[in-house]
Parts: C-alpha cells; sequence; structure tokens
C-alpha cells in the first residue's frame, strides 16, 4: 500500500498480518511428524510430534489426476501449507484413512460402469451413463473437458463441474467400448 506524504515522495507502508501461531514452521512438517485424526467426530485435526496442534486441517492434492496418493499439503484455517505428504502410504494407518476420506469428499467423483448413448451436436457431447453412484445424463463441451491419462483410463467434466472417471474402458460391455472409440 502506497501513501502520499504531503506531496513529496510516496511513503511505503507494510502491513503485518498475525498468523495465529506464535511460532508458525519456517518449512511444512513431513509426514513422520505428524499424525492425522478427527476432533471432534467430522473435524480433520493434526498433531506434530505431540508439541503442536492444529484444530482444523484441509488436505489438498497437487496431481489428483496423475498420482491420487502423493504429493498432498495440508492447509490450516488460513489456508497455509502447514505439512506436505510425500506418499500417503508414509503415514499411520489412522492418519492416511482420514486424509483418503477427505480427498475422496473433496475430490469427489463418479465411476462410470457402462456407457448407454453419446451424441454430438456442434461441439456438445450429450452422455447418457451408468455409474457406481445410478444412471446419470451429463453433457461436456469440446475436448477440452475430456482428459486421457492413459490408454485406457479417461477422466471426463461436465459443464456444472461434475467429474466422471472411466477406469479402464476397455473392461466394459462391448457397446460402451464401440460408443467411447467412435466419439471421444
Amino acid at each position: 500500500m502506497t501513501v502520499e506524504n504531503n506531496g513529496t515522495q510516496p511513503e511505503e507502508i507494510v502491513l503485518d498480518f498475525e498468523t495465529g501461531i506464535e511460532h508458525p514452521p519456517e518449512n511444512p512438517y513431513t509426514a513422520d511428524e505428524i499424525r492425522v485424526f478427527r476432533a471432534p467426530k467430522n473435524t480433520p485435526r493434526m498433531t506434530v510430534k505431540d508439541e503442536r496442534s492444529y484444530i482444523r486441517v484441509r488436505p489438498v492434492q497437487a496431481s489428483p489426476v496423475s498420482f491420487p496418493d502423493k504429493y498432498i499439503s495440508l492447509l490450516d484455517v488460513k489456508n497455509e501449507e502447514v505439512a506436505f505428504i510425500e506418499d500417503v502410504s508414509e503415514l499411520d494407518d489412522i492418519s492416511r484413512e482420514v486424509i483418503r476420506e477427505e480427498l475422496a469428499r473433496r475430490y469427489l467423483k463418479a465411476e462410470i460402469i457402462r456407457v448407454a448413448s453419446i451424441q454430438m451436436e456442434f461441439g456438445v457431447t450429450y452422455w447418457q451413463v451408468e455409474t457406481d453412484r445410478g444412471a446419470r445424463d451429463f453433457v461436456t463441451r469440446g475436448h477440452e473437458n475430456t482428459y486421457w491419462v492413459t490408454d485406457t483410463r479417461l477422466l471426463l467434466t461436465d459443464v456444472d463441474g461434475n467429474r466422471f472417471e472411466i477406469g479402464d474402458y476397455l473392461k466394459l460391455d462391448e457397446q460402451s467400448i464401440k460408443l467411447i472409440e467412435s466419439f471421444v
């Protein structure tokens, strides 16, 4: 922020904000230093070597598509990174379970198990599918919302931001395979 000083040189004002942590970490904690659990019942909480506690943490993935169990940051209530987990397998069982549950809630997606129809009109694709959550009709625009993770794994994002996944389209029924190979 800059203010004028009686028409002379601008004066620089530095605003200093309190982080709410007496001595915040200079570097994020690692998996071997932390324990994540729920307290109260639905709130993810983190302790560090039984020395410090964060009353609420939120996991976010750096690469949810390519590496769903790797490169996870834990953010505090101010959205500041307080821990970095290179691989969830490095965590204890309870911490790993809490992190995976929170990530599943945050990055919700439905698994497509059958494709009933695909229709394309003017760059818009209309899908009728069966998912692990029931029958769904949705719309995608162009190919920017269609992402091939591997040669057989497909991720789709509809116009409302909902995410759908086909783990391996070659394991679907014959009609679904033909539709995907013809239209995607």
